[in-house]
């Protein structure tokens, strides 16, 4: 991963970071449990869009690369892979 992609993956990883910090220090504080799942729900989606940007990355730069050399079944066996664990 070069470029723009790696650094919005490297910035958003450490929004997600700040996040979880703030989940665990609203937990050593007994904060309102909303306001944790709150806060908690931004770590998720600092995390999916990441995995976004790195699952586009890949079928940008590795899938096609194993399409070019002719590994369709290995292309889609990962696929499906990804796609169980997405949601």
């Amino acid at each position: 991963m070069t470029g723009q992609k790696k650094e919005d993956t490297l910035r958003r990883l450490k929004t997600a970071v700040g996040h979880l910090k703030a989940v665990e220090r609203m937990v050593q504080e007994d904060k309102y449990c909303a306001d944790i799942l709150l806060q908690l729900q931004a770590v998720i989606s600092s995390l999916e869009k990441v995995s976004n940007i790195i699952l586009e990355n890949h079928l940008e730069t590795c899938l096609r690369a194993a399409m070019r050399r002719g590994e369709e079944e290995e292309v889609i066996a990962e696929l499906k892979t990804f796609l169980k664990y997405k949601n």
